[in-house]
């Protein structure tokens, strides 16, 4: 009973602080910025892109192929096996990943993780600044800047936690998982077969 409460606690834990910190990074956005920013959706719209992108990349370059390994993944000493303080201090915190590694990789231009790092922290941002000083004067422009700067820092944050929140509930999950896989068939095919 204790390990259920246990799994349960840390369920509500790693759901609740995406929410927390949306909430909060919302308020501050609208204390950061004219009700005009959101008038202008392309400027929030490719913060979010930049995010995305930045945090698949981040993911990319630290975590190596054997944490996304299904065959490895499930194994007691494989890499998601971790308590919840490390997985939310360091697996799912983009702020520890080495962000000077995307900015290494704008030396490897040729290749096609150079070219990515370049479209992320270059391309994306000089289009952001572009927009935001076409839109708006400069004191305005600004604060449009700073508020998609936070957006895609959110943005990379939650899209790192949000793939290791899927690979942790897995591994935690394990076997579960395939039951509930099984199940879900079995009730698409139901449903299927009832409207026929």
């Amino acid at each position: 009973m204790l390990k259920l409460f246990l799994i349960i606690f840390q369920a509500a834990v790693v759901i609740a602080i995406p929410f927390i910190v949306s909430h909060i990074g919302k308020m501050l956005l609208h204390k950061v910025v004219y009700h005009e920013f959101f008038q202008v959706p392309i400027l929030k719209t490719l913060a979010h892109f930049q995010g995305i992108l930045a945090g698949l990349l981040l993911m990319r370059l630290e975590l190596d192929s054997s944490y996304f390994d299904l065959e490895r993944m499930l194994l007691v000493d494989g890499p998601w096996n971790i308590n919840l303080p490390e997985f939310l201090l360091e697996r799912s915190n983009v702020f520890m990943y080495d962000s000077f590694a995307v900015m290494r990789l704008l030396s490897e231009v040729p290749s096609s993780e150079g070219l990515f790092a370049v479209f992320i922290v270059v391309i994306l941002p000089l289009l952001i600044v572009l927009l935001a000083l076409s839109f708006w004067q400069l004191n305005e422009a600004i604060r449009a800047l700073l508020a998609s700067l936070g957006i895609a820092l959110w943005t990379s944050w939650f899209t790192v936690y949000l793939v290791c929140t899927v690979f942790w509930t897995l591994y935690l999950l394990n076997f579960w998982v395939l039951g509930i896989i099984v199940l879900y068939i079995q009730y698409r095919k139901m449903q299927g077969g009832g409207h026929h």
